[in-house]
């Protein structure tokens, strides 16, 4: 058989490829292989045949041991590229859907890069520096350890110096140059580890580190728009056509997806459509039960990838209904409730499904035990993939997976998984597989070989120009030719066994979790996903979405709420022409694909949900956190603190408070701080720990809506306390006690997406005399605020201001000022109605401390706006 050479673009475009980051070009190689890989079995019959077991479910992968078979050895190559021609079916949908999102994604891309280039070009050193995007004069060393064979710097001012507010979190893509980006060419890495002291960035290779001075500066990354233009491309292919398709020896990677003709149903010129957003987002009503819940609209054959798996379509069609009719062998659901058992019936027996989940429903729950069914029950074949819109969304699932005897893989770059999740990844299990001594061996007869060739190249130079030499530079140049061949075999046997090691390892677990951009990761691309669930859908775009779907799949279930956070769009035009719609709604909207709303919540105490259900919700989410007696749950009961004052009256302690204060908020560059709410935050959290031995720093979030606030918080909470309050705290909780503060989870509204927390601190900050609340005032972002505390919700802020409201100023056309008050703020003045009425409002003096317990008057709403 003739030579195979492989080139990147068998798998990926010269331009994705050049944008890739250091973990992904790990998968990708030149090879040149001298003899067939072997050959294929299966190849006319269908991938995944339902009669087969689960790979991660036999004796073998049970006992830790990965399978040694000869179709391993399959080369995966992807498919010629095609476009589908005028008068071929899809083509005026594809083409009609390119035409919409392509230029909407070149708009966002170019405001992305107008605005860094912006921040480069135009802001000054110290600007930058200010406000956290850059930081110099930093002195480096290299590690010893690697992040998954990758070398790693680690930047510091110097011995035990803290570093200033910045914005290089784990994963953030680095440019590092000695004086400016713009002037010389930086090298680019990827933040792995931050420290109060040190930021650790993982890079390509090693360079000299000697210099004394380095700069580092927030980069950003083309490969995501890469990928998702990508994804829209292979609406060209259909994976039907590929399922038969290869050789002996090569098998086509699967592109494009089963479900092109429910993606694409209204780009069709016969059903053109606006594609509206479901609700604007600040629509006070909630959509009808029949938009949210109803049986699939379609005509013909929707069972999806289960269709010829009897046992999965009975129990399917068995437990859709509200009465399900059970028969000996179904497995157990008791932790389930009847909704949840109906959305999962519907996960897996339909082709495509939308599962509409509030806060605390158990979204999460759902996918797990939708998993755990197919695999640890059913032990079906196909592969499964999970994927959410952020890391921390993923870590939730993986750790959920686990934690139910389900064999979760997570894929992620760039240090952004979670500590305690890293024996569960793709790299530990790589560098744990028992052939990597071999692969490290072919690494080092390459890497020999390298040096043996550079050596004889650069000598052959030296010669050249002498003519003396002849006999002896012939020898040495097919010396070259020699061991570059060597080169090219161990290169081909170093590839050929790291691909059958990762197809061994995705082959040994139940389910792999990553994020959408990150599923175009070469890794996968060693099997094929023709299920997939996408968690977190609602604030995904609708191109990042189908990264994911265009691996195959012909079976997708999407769970999400519109009622939550949005995709974030930073270009006006991309936003104004529907970018922001995430697929999840725009499906919801269309009302052709099955749907399910989880309606019973399970993580608030009730008096913390009643508010969120009646404004959101129109009451459709119900309360799992009480007893047959109506009581809430013991385990929710609120935590002991000087500011939950137990109710004379009734003898309860509220879940809830308000502390109202009058410290002014303050301008920090574009975000606003507020350093008495900060104060006040810090003051809460020690009583909380002070009061509650079993309370830990992990079981409390701090949420606010600004990145300055944050910062600051985080300042005091990891620098200031260790050097201004030390011995104060020390002497409240001691030394021990003391520790729980580094575990106190600080981020923004959009952070704490899909998270809850024992106790949650909202730090509203705003506080003027005007009663503006700027983009405080958004609807979905107040609901994700409102709904991430289990039993304890401190919100801290100025009822005054609150309770007026304003959004912004306007001007009339005669040039008079006015302000506007939109149905977000709105939102806000009703919140502060309820917590009046419900006398859960505590009024602080100039220090922070309790000045009157509770209001003796309700203000009504109608005397707030002034």
């Amino acid at each position: 058989m003739g030579q195979n050479i492989f080139q990147p673009s068998d798998i990926i475009s010269e331009a994705e490829r050049n944008h890739l980051k250091a973990g992904e070009e790990e998968w990708l190689e030149y090879r040149a292989f001298n003899a067939p890989l072997g050959s294929a079995s299966g190849i006319g019959t269908p991938r995944y045949d339902w009669r087969s077991r689960a790979s991660s479910r036999t004796r073998l992968a049970m006992a830790g041991e990965y399978y040694d078979g000869p179709d391993l050895n399959i080369r995966r190559i992807a498919p010629p590229q095609v476009h589908v021609q005028t008068g071929e079916p899809f083509y005026e949908e594809i083409k009609t859907y390119a035409d919409r999102f392509l230029p909407l994604l070149d708009a966002e891309q170019e405001e992305e890069e107008a605005k860094f280039k912006k921040r480069l070009s135009n802001w000054s050193l110290d600007r930058l520096k200010e406000e956290g995007y850059c930081l110099t004069e930093m002195a480096a060393f290299w590690m010893e350890k690697t992040q998954f064979g990758r070398p790693v710097a680690s930047f510091m001012l110097g011995p035990g110096l803290v570093l200033p507010d910045h914005k290089f979190d784990n994963g953030t893509q680095v440019l590092v140059s000695r004086i400016d980006p713009l002037k010389e060419e930086p090298l680019n890495g990827n933040v792995v580890e931050c420290t109060m002291t040190h930021i650790r960035v993982a890079f390509e290779g090693r360079f000299e580190l000697d210099e004394p001075s380095w700069r580092l500066d927030v980069g950003r990354s083309n490969i995501i728009f890469d990928r998702m233009r990508t994804a829209i491309s292979h609406f060209n292919h259909n994976p039907l056509s590929l399922e038969h398709s290869g050789t002996s020896s090569d098998l086509h990677i699967f592109q494009g997806t089963h479900l092109r003709d429910v993606l694409l149903r209204t780009f069709s010129p016969a059903l053109s459509s606006t594609h509206a957003p479901l609700q604007a987002a600040d629509d006070i009503n909630y959509l009808s039960h029949e938009t949210l819940e109803h049986r699939s609209r379609e005509s013909g054959d929707h069972n999806g990838a289960f269709k010829d798996d009897m046992r999965v379509r009975s129990w399917a069609k068995r437990y859709s209904e509200v009465n399900p009719v059970r028969v000996e062998g179904d497995p157990v659901l008791s932790s389930l409730n009847a909704t949840q058992t109906r959305a999962i019936a519907m996960m897996i027996g339909e082709r495509i499904s939308l599962v509409q989940g509030p806060p605390g429903t158990g979204k999460t729950k759902t996918i797990i035990e939708t998993v755990k069914l197919l695999k640890v029950h059913f032990e079906v074949v196909h592969p499964l993939l999970v994927c959410t819109f952020t890391n921390v969304a993923v870590d939730n699932l993986v750790e959920g997976f686990v934690a139910v005897g389900v064999k979760a893989l997570r894929i992620a770059f760039g240090g952004k998984v979670k500590a305690s999740l890293f024996e569960h990844t793709l790299d530990y299990k790589f560098d744990h597989h028992p052939s990597k001594p071999q692969l490290d061996k072919f690494a080092q007869e390459e890497h020999a070989l390298d040096r043996e060739i550079t050596a004889l190249e650069k000598r052959i130079f030296e010669l050249e120009t002498d003519g003396r030499y002849q006999g002896r530079l012939d020898r040495m140049r097919a010396s070259v030719v020699f061991k570059e061949r060597q080169r090219n075999i161990v290169r081909a046997r170093k590839y050929v066994l790291r691909q059958k090691m990762l197809r061994q390892i995705l082959a040994a677990a139940d389910v792999i979790c990553t994020t959408c951009i990150t599923s175009a990761a070469n890794a996968l691309n060693v099997i094929d996903f023709p299920v997939v669930f996408l968690d977190e859908a609602s604030m995904s775009t609708e191109p990042a979405t189908l990264i994911p779907i265009m691996k195959g799949s012909q079976h997708v279930a999407l769970i999400g709420d519109h009622k939550q956070l949005p995709p974030v769009i930073t270009s006006p035009q991309a936003l104004a022409n529907g970018l922001g719609i995430s697929l999840f709604e725009r499906l919801t909207e269309e009302g052709v694909v099955p749907s399910i709303m989880l309606d019973v919540q399970y993580r608030m105490h009730p008096s913390i949900s009643r508010f969120p259900s009646s404004e959101f919700y129109n009451f459709a989410l119900r309360d799992g956190t009480v007893d047959s007696n109506g009581e809430p749950l013991l385990g929710l009961m609120p935590p002991m603190s000087s500011h939950l004052q137990v109710d004379t009256a009734t003898g309860k302690k509220p879940s809830i408070v308000f502390l109202d204060h009058a410290g002014p908020e303050t301008t920090k560059d574009r975000s606003r701080v507020n350093h008495k709410e900060a104060d006040i935050v810090l003051t809460v959290v020690e009583d909380l720990l002070s009061q509650n031995e079993n309370l830990r720093g992990e079981d409390i979030g701090i949420i606010a809506p600004y990145v300055g606030q944050v910062s600051l918080l985080k300042r005091m909470f990891e620098v200031d306390i260790n050097k201004k309050n030390r011995a104060k705290f020390e002497e409240t909780l001691g030394s021990l006690r003391m520790l729980q503060l580094k575990d106190i989870e600080i981020k923004t509204v959009d952070g704490f997406e899909g998270r809850e927390k024992e106790v949650i601190i909202f730090s509203t900050v705003r506080n003027n005399a005007g009663g503006y609340i700027g983009f405080l005032a958004d609807r979905r972002r107040l609901n994700v605020g409102l709904t991430r505390a289990k039993r304890g919700l401190f919100v801290v802020g100025s009822m005054s201001t609150l309770k007026v409201g304003k959004m912004s100023h306007g001007t009339t056309g005669d040039g008079q000022t006015f302000a506007r008050v939109g149905k977000g703020a709105q939102a806000w003045r009703r919140y502060a109605e309820f917590l009046n009425q419900e006398k859960m409002v505590i009024q602080l003096d100039g220090y922070g401390k309790v000045s009157k317990p509770r209001p003796e008057l309700v203000v009504p709403m109608e005397l707030w706006a002034g």
